[in-house]
């Protein structure tokens, strides 16, 4: 069972002329989110999001969620420019370059998960900082959507994450805390000097488990909580109740304010329900 939980759409738009506009999907076990970047308007035309009922337990049952997806959705039968695709979970680990080797890709992932024989890896090259991002992908999905389109791209969403928090602080030498949110699931990045120095992903059930995780990263990388700022990415606010536990023991806490060329200040005053910590990866992939 799927929910469409966001909705946006440009009026300037013509939905009829989506040849040279740009598809971008998110997939994750939780929900599915899309976005049209119109390349002659130079701005987000449409951007959906889905949640699932009940988070997708197989590959089966995911592709299942997702096939309801297209048939809901009649614009994702348009034909695109380009198509990119990345996909959200917690199979993934970087390697810097010096320490890989690409016959060894199950060794770099079964230190932090359990790697199945029929589990396709894939890597992404992360450009700018000499590192390999090595993954499980959504597999039955690619192939699906490849029926779809005739080409696409694909990523994993910690690869948009990463390479563009350092593109959008490359001149920012502070040490940086990120949280990026998602309804199970959420990631920590740590930027120092200019340089990744700590990401990793983690599940929570609770508010406690949200805290507990947040804290003894913070531990592990001697940062006080009651002195390091910590930054807000993703599907969270000031109502949300991880928020207030967050901020019971971390003193310095901001949302993520950027400027990103794919949305135009219109967009965000016609939908104020969207907000500039929101859809960060999905709104990266142009």
């Amino acid at each position: 069972m799927i929910q469409k939980t966001i909705q946006t759409q440009n009026s300037l738009a013509d939905f009829k002329k989506l040849d040279k506009s740009h598809l971008s999907i998110q997939l994750s076990l939780d929900g599915f989110a899309y976005c049209i970047f119109d390349k002659d308007l130079v701005d987000v035309v449409q951007l959906v999001e889905y949640e699932f009922e009940s988070r997708a337990q197989t590959p089966e049952q995911l592709l299942e969620y997702i096939k309801e997806v297209f048939l809901a959705e009649n614009l994702l039968s348009n034909s695109f420019e380009s198509v990119n695709v990345t996909h959200k979970n917690n199979l993934s680990t970087i390697v810097p370059n010096a320490l890989y080797d690409k016959g060894s890709h199950e060794e770099y992932l079964k230190y932090t998960i359990k790697v199945l024989e029929s589990d396709k890896i894939a890597v992404d090259t992360l450009p700018g900082f000499d590192s390999k991002n090595i993954y499980v992908p959504f597999d039955k999905i690619n192939s699906f959507i490849l029926e779809k389109y005739p080409s696409f791209s694909f990523l994993h969403t910690s690869s948009v994450l990463v390479t563009n928090l350092l593109k959008y602080f490359k001149n920012d030498s502070r040490r940086m805390f990120f949280v990026n949110v998602a309804k199970n699931s959420f990631e920590i990045v740590y930027l120092t000097k200019n340089k990744l120095h700590f990401h990793n992903s983690f599940l929570y059930y609770s508010k406690e488990d949200f805290l507990y995780y947040i804290l003894f990263a913070m531990e592990h990388l001697m940062l006080k909580p009651d002195e390091q700022e910590l930054t807000f990415i993703g599907a969270i606010d000031k109502n949300s109740p991880m928020y207030d536990i967050t901020y019971t023991y971390v003193r310095f806490i901001k949302f993520l304010n950027i400027e990103n060329f794919s949305l135009s200040e219109d967009f965000y005053q016609v939908n104020p329900h969207v907000e500039k910590h929101n859809f960060f990866e999905l709104l990266n992939q142009f």
